[in-house]
């Protein structure tokens, strides 16, 4: 059997990125509001009055704004972000993730342009091809591991039996299954960060974009989320990862660092 001719593209090029971003600058700004910080992290709010904000905290300064971007992600790979705190990994993120606009530059999600969509259109979009993972998690501690993993199923109005049957499912990929009916508040931090995983897949997304995973897991309870991010991708998930900590960068196919100034470099 030949190969491709002179002139014929190679399968591969037929098939668009999953993720492209072109010269992307992101935007902080809330249409008709002042900025309130970054939608994957709940903890910054930059609308309180100056005298409710922490003194010392971390969150009193914005993060860097990434600017002039250029990011390809294939499908199938698992790409870390890394860099220093506060150099706008989250940021970046919440542009892929749809929650941030671009100021400038374009993106694309499996070849389609982000920036001609509406509002409601970038919601429906988000909830079929994307799968967040917050940091924190953002569980509800009363309710079970089981219920927490359906909401994303609740919303979308599919029903009881379904939304059952599908959260077991994701629970049993991130290997929880046995917890399911606990309350989320009893389990570990480890166990919690994989709910929230489990909570991202029950919608069997395109992309599973992370923001820390690792964050405040000991030793062991990293490697294990590390871990089954590999196994995510060994299966054919695409994962993005934003990530302080070498482990995730060390299992990851390719890293992207951005640096101090918001600028992305490939790293390998």
């Amino acid at each position: 059997m030949t190969g491709p001719g002179p002139f014929e593209p190679r399968a591969q090029s037929l098939v668009p990125p999953m993720v492209e971003l072109r010269g992307v600058t992101a935007s902080l700004s809330v249409p008709g509001r002042r900025w309130r910080g970054l939608p994957l992290h709940g903890q910054l709010r930059h609308n309180q009055p100056r005298h409710n904000r922490p003194r010392h905290s971390q969150y009193n300064l914005p993060a860097t704004v990434p600017r002039d971007v250029d990011l390809v992600v294939r499908s199938g790979e698992f790409v870390t972000l890394t860099g220093p705190a506060r150099s706008g990994k989250s940021t970046l993120l919440s542009v892929v993730g749809l929650l941030l606009r671009p100021a400038a530059g374009t993106y694309l999600l499996r070849g389609l342009d982000t920036a001609k969509l509406g509002d409601r259109d970038r919601s429906a979009l988000r909830g079929r091809e994307l799968g967040l993972v917050f940091q924190p998690p953002h569980l509800l501690p009363a309710r079970s591991a089981l219920d927490n993993v359906a909401m994303p199923l609740l919303y979308a109005g599919r029903p009881a039996s379904v939304r059952r049957s599908e959260a077991l499912d994701s629970l049993e990929q991130v290997g929880l299954s046995a917890q399911a009916h606990r309350p989320a508040g009893e389990l570990s931090a480890g166990e919690r960060q994989r709910v929230a995983i489990a909570r991202a897949l029950v919608t069997s997304p395109a992309v599973l974009i992370c923001d820390d995973p690792t964050a405040g897991l000991d030793a062991e309870q990293a490697v294990q989320v590390v871990g089954l991010l590999t196994a995510l991708q060994a299966a054919g998930r695409t994962v993005l990862v934003a990530s302080r900590d070498q482990l995730a960068a060390a299992y990851s196919s390719r890293c992207v660092r951005i640096g101090e100034r918001g600028t992305a470099n490939a790293v390998r």
